[in-house]
């Protein structure tokens, strides 16, 4: 995973040719991150809250590249 940009509570980086944007985003509880990732061609794979027991960056990471079949 490339990163594109960083910081407290913010990703932005590349991987297998798609986009990945985190946000932490606390309006929803037990919903702690927003994901997006976007194929190179433009189209959405992962629009969404990251899913219930997701604490942590990292584990939104693995959850963007597991929800995007990359």
């Amino acid at each position: 995973m490339r990163i594109i940009e960083k910081s407290r509570g913010y990703f932005r980086g590349t991987h297998k040719g798609a986009t990945i944007e985190i946000e932490r985003d606390n309006d929803i509880p037990d919903r702690k991150f927003y994901i997006r990732v976007t194929h190179a061609d433009g189209g959405l794979m992962y629009d969404g809250y990251s899913p219930e027991g997701i604490e942590t960056m990292a584990q939104a990471k693995v959850e963007a590249v597991r929800g995007a079949c990359l």
